[in-house]
């Protein structure tokens, strides 16, 4: 089965958002600076009380003014948590916005042969083509998203396939179907287009 498309700038920062979730670098990086950005807010907590709370022992107790910034910490660093596990992923995709802001190698075509054995892309830029060959047993990890099948081949390059009923006719979508469950034992998902 051949599928040609154009792949886009939104196709490429799809694949980008799924990876932060899929790969090994990423949720490596991503648990790194989740520490440190915690260990910060926790501090700036403790510094920020130390700075505002009155100094006066009669209002309190010795122990107690030792104990209020450090409780003050913990308190702040639990309610910034939330924000903090989604710092990552928002400066990865910023800064990838920014990086790529000028860049006009969108879109550019790409031609997808998936058979049997695998899966032959095809990308097309500037009068040259470029084909990677790609054999099932080689994927390591598949994601979806609800446009798009991303067949992770290596840690950070991926077959992005698109999966709306525009690219891919009825017919083609059931062979590709067919062939992830023989050969990944995956389920397609449901396009709800």
């Amino acid at each position: 089965m051949i599928v040609k498309y154009q792949m886009s700038y939104e196709d490429y920062m799809a694949l980008q958002r799924d990876s932060l979730k899929r790969t090994k670098f990423h949720r490596i990086k991503s648990s790194i600076l989740f520490i440190l950005l915690t260990a910060m807010v926790f501090l700036f907590g403790i510094v920020l009380s130390i700075l505002v709370l009155p100094q006066s022992s009669y209002l309190m107790s010795f122990k107690l003014y030792q104990l209020l910034p450090i409780f003050i910490g913990i308190l702040l660093a639990l309610v910034m948590m939330r924000y903090v596990k989604k710092f990552y992923a928002f400066a990865t995709i910023a800064k990838l916005k920014f990086m790529l802001r000028n860049d006009k190698r969108w879109p550019h075509d790409i031609t997808l042969n998936i058979h049997e054995i695998g899966i032959d892309l095809t990308y097309s830029r500037e009068n040259s083509d470029t084909t990677t060959k790609v054999v099932w047993d080689s994927v390591k990890i598949i994601g979806q998203d609800k446009n798009h099948l991303f067949l992770y081949y290596e840690e950070t390059e991926a077959i992005i396939i698109p999966t709306s009923h525009n690219v891919l006719e009825k017919e083609q979508h059931e062979i590709l179907r067919k062939l992830l469950k023989q050969h990944l034992n995956y389920e397609l998902q449901n396009n709800s287009d």
